[in-house]
């Protein structure tokens, strides 16, 4: 039986350390980041702290640095499994809040002169601005300065502007290209 030990040293940034060591087992204790280890057996990949290879016999080891930074390692090696005491499970899980919203359903006139749509609202989660008229577009201007139909967001006739997930807190401002369009829907929330 060969002495166990752990070896600590540093592998220059994308450079190779040769750990001139014969053994059964070894286990990254700890490294600053990820390596490769080469052996007479082949090449683990991406290797990180925790990690390592058992009952497999090897002369010595070949740590390649493959986090593109100085690594710092301490590595266990030895004939026999290491105990570390460690064990456990790991669960991993995604927590999906629901995000409800009280809507304001509102029917608007929009002229061909530029005037506020909608005012500032702070806890505006969603928007959606309808263009029901068959015939005028409309061009949607964001914040306090006037809406233009060189600046605007243009609305053609029957289409619709949503604002899901990234939503303006901001006043909405809107004109239209004909003189009066009494068909323009707007829902917040």
């Amino acid at each position: 039986m060969k002495p166990s030990a752990i070896y600590s040293f540093q592998v220059p940034a994308s450079g190779v350390y040769q750990l001139p060591v014969i053994g059964e087992y070894f286990k990254i204790l700890s490294a600053d980041g990820a390596v490769d280890v080469r052996a007479e057996w082949g090449t683990l990949k991406g290797l990180v702290a925790g990690q390592g290879l058992e009952a497999t016999p090897f002369q010595r080891l070949e740590i390649t640095d493959v986090s593109g930074a100085n690594n710092n390692l301490r590595i266990f090696i030895g004939d026999e499994k290491f105990i570390d005491g460690l064990g456990g499970s790991v669960s991993v899980s995604q927590t999906v809040v629901a995000r409800t919203s009280a809507f304001t359903n509102l029917n608007k006139t929009v002229t061909n002169a530029s005037a506020q749509l909608l005012a500032a609202n702070l806890a505006r989660q969603y928007l959606l601005i309808q263009n029901k008229d068959t015939a005028g577009n409309l061009y949607v201007g964001f914040g306090a300065g006037a809406a233009t139909v060189a600046n605007g967001v243009r609305i053609i006739p029957g289409g619709a502007l949503e604002l899901v997930g990234v939503c303006t807190t901001q006043a909405i401002q809107c004109i239209g290209d004909i003189a009066s369009n009494a068909n323009v829907v707007t829902v917040e929330g």
